[in-house]
């Protein structure tokens, strides 16, 4: 309860921060989504569906890159008096800490308590992290999404009441980042596939639910089709497929092949980087896992869930990775999700490796604000030249 309390004070200082600073990201997504929420929460609700550029953007008309999900929280808050130009930022800290608070749980289904503690605090160290400390785009909450998504289809193995969180939290992706959600599913599928669990026959209802959370967006995207074209007499699903998807993934013959080749060490070589230095820590217990699968020799290093926890997450990074790379547009963004899970499976690695490190994550398990220290020492590095300009 104690740290609880200690987080909302966190949050409601470095929102007080953000908008005393006049904070603003030099990221061009944070700093579009930040104006075009201000610019939302100055029209009428009906008119919240479909945002609209404005003339300082030489594109002219209605906004359709993404599903408007990114700027309702933001608009609404400025509706509540928080000042138009820090609101997205404020809005972002929220979905950070969720996402800081949701990892230790998820991991805790696969890793001991003290590893999946352990992530609080390292993982906000990673390059990753430093870079995305205040943004205003969609990364952080699709990241927040996906934790809610794994753990609640996890616990719907046995609980089916879990299936709603499953349900929500795939829409909320889904209103957020389009089709780029499916990544999330076949995540949560993966993890059905690959994670053990309770008797095989209770996986049904988890099964049961993605179908289901599968079906619950289909709904929700067929009732944002029919208010968008309600509000604005145009299509957002046509141009969305033509012009977002349809220009993204053009490429064909054999050129398809060699710019697929250098997306993926594209996305290798940030991988590397943003989840530094465990990234580093994977390769070498990969190919320990590697070396005991061709040797046939058992491994003291591997149980059953840390072997499969493993392979989880390869997979789910390989599949980011295998589907983006033909695309025409790439950028670190669109693999967020992969380096804090290539991140947290290294300091797993790491914790069971090194007695060393092992010892140091004990000590510091101690103490249970130092998760909220790391992240307001985070923010404060961000905000306060700000102040001093």
């Amino acid at each position: 309860m104690k740290v609880t309390v200690l987080w909302m004070v966190a949050i409601v200082i470095a929102a007080c921060l953000l908008a005393a600073s006049g904070y603003r990201s030099r990221d061009p997504d944070s700093a579009l989504y930040a104006k075009l929420s201000a610019y939302l929460a100055q029209e009428p609700l009906k008119r919240w569906i479909a945002p609209e550029w404005k003339g300082e953007w030489q594109t002219q008309g209605l906004f359709r890159e993404h599903p408007v999900g990114i700027l309702v929280a933001p608009a609404a808050a400025i509706r509540s008096g928080v000042p138009a130009e820090q609101a997205a930022y404020v809005v972002n800290l929220f979905y950070q800490v969720a996402g800081i608070l949701l990892i230790p749980v998820v991991a805790a289904l696969v890793a001991t308590g003290l590893e999946a503690r352990t992530l609080a605090w390292t993982l906000q160290l990673l390059p990753v992290a430093f870079a995305y400390r205040i943004r205003a785009n969609q990364e952080h909450p699709v990241l927040m999404a996906f934790l809610v998504l794994l753990y609640a289809t996890h616990r719907a193995r046995e609980r089916p009441l879990w299936i709603v969180p499953m349900m929500l939290a795939f829409s909320f992706i889904v209103m957020i980042k389009g089709l780029f959600a499916m990544f999330a599913l076949v995540a949560a599928a993966l993890w059905l596939m690959v994670i053990p669990g309770p008797p095989r026959g209770a996986d049904r209802w988890a099964w049961f639910g993605l179908v289901l959370t599968f079906l619950a967006a289909v709904l929700v995207v067929a009732g944002y089709e029919a208010a968008y074209i309600r509000t604005t007499g145009e299509s957002f699903l046509e141009f969305y497929r033509s012009n977002r998807l349809g220009v993204s993934f053009r490429l064909t013959g054999t050129g398809v092949v060699w710019h697929s080749l250098r997306n993926v060490v594209f996305y290798v070589v940030r991988i590397l980087w943003f989840a530094a230095p465990w990234s580093l820590v994977v390769i070498g217990v990969t190919l320990v896992w590697l070396r005991s699968r061709v040797s046939g020799t058992a491994s003291t290093t591997f149980t059953q869930t840390t072997e499969r926890a493993l392979l989880w997450a390869l997979a789910i990074t390989a599949v980011h990775i295998v589907v983006l790379s033909p695309a025409l547009v790439r950028a670190e963004r669109f693999i967020f999700p992969t380096y804090f899970i290539i991140g947290a499976v290294g300091v797993i690695a790491a914790l069971r490796w090194s007695p060393r490190f092992h010892d140091l994550a004990a000590r510091a398990d101690r103490y249970a604000w130092l998760p909220v220290a790391v992240w307001f020492a985070g923010v404060l590095s961000r905000v306060v030249p700000y102040f001093l300009k």
